[in-house]
C-alpha cells in the first residue's frame, strides 16, 4: 500500500494503521478515537489527508470544461473560493464528490478522493476539451488539517491577525507563510467544525505537522485518525463516497442536492432530471437508535416488517453521549421521527430506533472568526 509523507510520524506517535483506498494510514492513536473524536469539537485535532488527490487545470476555456463536467454553479465562484460538487457519470451517479478552487478564470485546481484519483483524471481527461490542460499533483502536494473551535486561535499565532480574519468559509489564501512553510490556507473541512485545509508541498509535511503539534500543545491539539474522521463527518450530517453517493445510485434524494446548478447542461443532467419527473428510486435520511449498539453498513432496514432500506453508514456519537447513529438508504421518503427498525441480513436480532433530522449535532463551521480569535 502506498505512504504519506507523515507515515514515520504516525508510527512514532504510536498510531494504529489500517488500509484505506489504497493508502497505509493511522485510524487512531494511544489516546484513542474517542479523545480525538472530543478534541475536535472542544479544542482542536489534526489529521493527516495527504492520501487526497490534487489536480490543476490551466486555460482560457478551463470554467466551461468544469461547468461540463461539475454540477454546481461554477460562473459564481470568484478568486479565492472553493465549492463543493459532484462529478457526475452519464447515467446520474456518484464518480466523485470533489472540492473546486478558483485561483483566477485561468488556474484552478480539484481536489479528489484518495481511491478515485486514476479514474477522476482519466475521465476528465477523456472529456476534455477547447484551451484546458490538466495536471494530477497529488504527489507533489500534501494536506493536513486543523479542525476544531481552537484552530483559528493557533493559526493566528502563527500567521497574524490581519491575514485571516476576513477568511469565510469556503473561502482560502492562496500563498501565505505557516510555520516558515509557503502554504494554501483553505477554511473547509469534512469535521463540521471550524478550520483549516492546507496544502504545502509534500516535501515540506513533516516539518509544518511538527510545527502545528509544538504550536497547538497549549491549545489541546490532538493528532486524528480516520476513526474520528468517520465519526465526525457522519454528526456533520457529511456523506462518504461509496457509502451514501457512489457511481450506482441516481445522485438525488440526499441532503446535499444543493451541489446541482440545474440547466447548466453537467454530464449526467438530462438523466436526472428525467428521473425527476418519473419519480426518486431512493432517499437518504439519518437515523438514531435505541440503546448502544449500532447497525453497520449493510444491515437492513424495515418499516412495520417491510424491508425498504440498506444503512449505508453507522457509528457511535460520541458527542451525543455514545448513541448510534448513521444513514439509511430508503425506497421511500419517510418523516422525521418515524420508527424503523434494523437487523443484520441472514440474523435475528433486530435494533429499533427513528429518523432524525441531520446534521445531527450542532456546527461551527459557518461562524465568523471573529468569534472564535
Amino acid at each position: 500500500m502506498k505512504r504519506t509523507p507523515l507515515y514515520q510520524e504516525h508510527l512514532r506517535l504510536g498510531a494504529k494503521m489500517v488500509g484505506f483506498s489504497g493508502w497505509e494510514m493511522p485510524v487512531w492513536y494511544p489516546s484513542g478515537q474517542s479523545a480525538e473524536h472530543h478534541a475536535n469539537r472542544k479544542r482542536c485535532g489534526l489529521f493527516d489527508i495527504c492520501h487526497m488527490g490534487e489536480f490543476e487545470a490551466f486555460g482560457k476555456d478551463t470554467l466551461a470544461f468544469w461547468q461540463r463536467v461539475l454540477t454546481n454553479d461554477i460562473p459564481r465562484m470568484a478568486d479565492g473560493q472553493a465549492m463543493y460538487n459532484f462529478m457526475l457519470n452519464p447515467q446520474g451517479g456518484v464518480i466523485d464528490d470533489c472540492i473546486l478552487y478558483r485561483f483566477n478564470p485561468e488556474r484552478w485546481m480539484l481536489v479528489v478522493n484518495a481511491g478515485n484519483i486514476e479514474t477522476d483524471f482519466q475521465w476528465l481527461q477523456e472529456n476534455k476539451r477547447g484551451d484546458f490542460r490538466l495536471e494530477n499533483r497529488s504527489q507533489e502536494i500534501a494536506k493536513i488539517d486543523l479542525q476544531g473551535p481552537a484552530a483559528p486561535r493557533l493559526i493566528t499565532h502563527l500567521v497574524g491577525m490581519d491575514i485571516i480574519q476576513n477568511l469565510k468559509f469556503f473561502r482560502f489564501l492562496p500563498d501565505i507563510g505557516v510555520g516558515n512553510v509557503r502554504v494554501i490556507l483553505s477554511r473547509t473541512g469534512y469535521t463540521g467544525e471550524i478550520g483549516f485545509e492546507i496544502y504545502i508541498p509534500a516535501a515540506k509535511a513533516v516539518s509544518l505537522w511538527n510545527c502545528l503539534l509544538e504550536e497547538g500543545r497549549d491549545s489541546g491539539l490532538m493528532p486524528c485518525g480516520l476513526g474520528a474522521r468517520d465519526t465526525l463527518r457522519t454528526e456533520a450530517g457529511l456523506p462518504l463516497h461509496g457509502h451514501e453517493i457512489d457511481p450506482n445510485h441516481p445522485a438525488l434524494g440526499h441532503p446535499w442536492e444543493f451541489v446541482f446548478a440545474w440547466g447548466t447542461g453537467f454530464i449526467g443532467e438530462e438523466v436526472l432530471q428525467s428521473q425527476l419527473k418519473r419519480g426518486i428510486p431512493h432517499f437518504i435520511q439519518g437515523f438514531q437508535l435505541d440503546g448502544r449498539s449500532k447497525a453497520m453498513r449493510g444491515w437492513v432496514g424495515y418499516l412495520d416488517g417491510e424491508e425498504i432500506g440498506e444503512v449505508t453508514t453507522g457509528v457511535i456519537s460520541p458527542t451525543l453521549g455514545n448513541k448510534p447513529i448513521g444513514f439509511v438508504r430508503l425506497n421511500r421518503k419517510l418523516e422525521v421521527d418515524t420508527r424503523l427498525s434494523f437487523m443484520e441480513k441472514g440474523k435475528g436480532r433486530r435494533l429499533t430506533g427513528r429518523l432524525v433530522s441531520t446534521p445531527f449535532v450542532p456546527l461551527t463551521s459557518r461562524r465568523k472568526m471573529a468569534d472564535f480569535v
